[in-house]
């Protein structure tokens, strides 16, 4: 097999050099320079970049990275060892700032290549170690596991927790609002597409099972967090128009009907008042086909006498905006802070 040769297709991207023998390899060739080495006894091919559209808006190429890395290292996992924090949180799907993320290496180089994959190992045994490891020492009663698709990742509500030590409270509000999301098709002919990540007990759970880092502030965020909020920034957006506004609570997730007509779901509503607040990130912009459809909403809502507030991440950049949007068309619509 020459230098350049193709790499056998059964070890796919990221393969052990145990695997990479059987199929036929030779030490040599398992230096080729196109390989990565990002764990020992452990091979890659290309960047650490998942191959996916980079126009998705709703990719976040740091987790992208993560995935790929902890594939790579899941092959050869250390025994006893799970994937924890930000790379646990990662394999669940719950999104992240980019700040959660831990990284090493030069700031020169790309975030993708700096960022590296955490794993715990319970006490007493000692964190696992690595180049691109950030390396935790557990107690499992207070770091739950379950298995993924075969590896060792702590639990969604253990996640949660275990980001308390790097997040903020509405941060940590934010996690948990993706944790306890029940995600579903809205409208007539809607279903629930399955269970949450964990529930408010699983929450509950992990702050009573004992003292750990910022234990105070995952108390704090526990009790602002709700079901109905899709992204961070919808729980942004959630709690910039409850955190001391006087605004009575919103309903979340709402699907809006007229004379028994289906119009759309929002994803913040006051429907006593007919008032939908509408997060509008970039994709709703760029996006032609997203953007039409929400014009065509909005038209059937304003035929149907509903109010619509739009927020964009400008307006959440100043302070008391949105809510001072909002008050305005609840006033509009005949609310009143004595009626609430």
């Amino acid at each position: 097999m020459r230098p350049s040769s193709p790499l056998p297709l059964e070890l796919g991207s990221a393969f052990t050099t145990t695997e990479a023998r059987a199929a036929g390899m030779s030490p040599r060739q398992l230096r080729r320079p196109e390989l990565l080495i990002p764990f020992r006894g452990v091979r890659m091919t290309g960047s650490s970049e998942e191959n996916e559209d980079d126009a998705d808006p709703f990719r976040d190429p740091l987790a992208a990275a993560v995935r790929v890395l902890s594939h790579a290292y899941a092959l050869a996992l250390p025994e006893d060892v799970h994937l924890s924090h930000s790379t646990a949180a990662v394999h669940h799907g719950i999104p992240l700032p980019a700040r959660a993320f831990p990284m090493a290496g030069s700031p020169t180089r790309p975030p993708s290549e700096r960022v590296l994959v955490e794993a715990a190992m319970p006490a007493p045994g000692r964190a696992p170690r690595g180049p691109r490891v950030r390396g935790h020492q557990s107690l499992p009663r207070l770091e739950p596991v379950m298995r993924l698709s075969g590896v060792a990742v702590a639990t969604p509500a253990a996640t949660w927790a275990s980001l308390a030590g790097r997040l903020s409270i509405d941060e940590l509000v934010a996690v948990g609002d993706a944790i306890v999301r029940v995600p579903r098709v809205p409208g007539p002919d809607g279903r629930v597409l399955g269970a949450p990540l964990a529930t408010f007990d699983d929450l509950d759970a992990v702050i009573r099972a004992g003292r750990r880092l910022g234990v105070v502030r995952l108390r704090e965020a526990r009790t602002l967090i709700r079901i109905g909020s899709a992204s961070p920034r919808e729980t942004e957006l959630r709690l910039a128009l409850t955190t001391g506004t006087g605004l009575p609570a919103p309903a979340l997730d709402v699907d809006v009907y007229s004379r028994g007509a289906f119009l759309g779901c929002s994803e913040i509503a006051y429907p006593d008042f007919q008032v939908a607040v509408e997060y509008e990130g970039d994709y709703h912009r760029t996006d032609r086909r997203r953007w039409a459809k929400d014009i065509e909403k909005y038209q059937a809502y304003a035929d149907a006498g509903w109010r619509v507030v739009q927020i964009t991440a400008e307006h959440l950049r100043r302070p008391g905006e949105p809510a001072r949007r909002v008050r305005a068309a609840l006033r509009q619509a005949g609310w009143s802070p004595r009626r609430r």
